[in-house]
């Protein structure tokens, strides 16, 4: 039975989002926030996207294995993902589909994080399966020419698993060159034990793109 908290995983209030009944195949989207994954927690890049009204539902440290959750998985996103105007009226994309979970990795989108340990990931994936987001990536890696409306938006249709950048109506720049088969098999590579990020006051950080 799924759970709309990930077990295990760290909470913090993501605050209260309107959530709109949805329809359609559940999907997960994938982004970056552009910051050093080792500089800066799950903790503090959650709290950090959280105090700018961005959260995501789950904030990921892929160096670490850190996992930090702040909104339900029946909640939805307050990160911006893409939408669509139509016969006058705006759809938000982040509002379809039974669940839209969005993972947000500390990760510059010019560094895939598909090419680290990934630690942490097996677990997630567990999470997305239980609420029947299918390992599938419609529209190809992301970080590439992005599809034209109408066959963006076919495939943003069939549900599955996405890059910010490939969400019909996005201006996202992320994830950038996903290894996505890397990225949705079932126990992926990892190597060594999980780490604690090492301060560096004058780290890069942006906002999500």
């Amino acid at each position: 039975m799924a759970e709309a908290w990930m077990p295990g995983t760290e909470r913090l209030d993501g605050g209260s989002v309107r959530t709109p009944p949805g329809i359609g195949a559940p999907r997960a989207v994938w982004t970056v926030t552009e910051s050093d994954p080792e500089a800066w927690s799950a903790h503090e890049e959650a709290r950090r996207m959280v105090d700018e009204g961005r959260a995501a539902h789950l904030v990921w440290n892929p160096l670490t294995g850190e996992v930090v959750q702040t909104l339900a998985a029946t909640r939805r996103g307050r990160l911006a993902l893409g939408g669509t105007d139509q016969h006058g009226l705006h759809l938000d994309h982040g509002h379809e589909g039974r669940v839209c979970l969005v993972v947000a990795a500390i990760a510059f989108r010019e560094t895939p994080f598909t090419d680290g340990p990934m630690r942490g990931l097996t677990p997630i994936l567990a999470w997305l399966d239980s609420w029947e987001v299918a390992r599938d990536w419609p529209a190809g890696p992301p970080g590439r020419e992005g599809a034209k409306a109408g066959e963006a938006a076919r495939r943003w249709a069939r549900g599955g698993h996405f890059g910010h950048d490939q969400v019909p109506g996005s201006s996202a720049k992320g994830p950038g060159r996903l290894d996505t088969a890397r990225l949705l098999a079932a126990s992926p590579p990892v190597e060594g034990a999980p780490r604690t990020p090492r301060p560096r006051p004058e780290a890069r950080r942006s906002a999500t793109t």
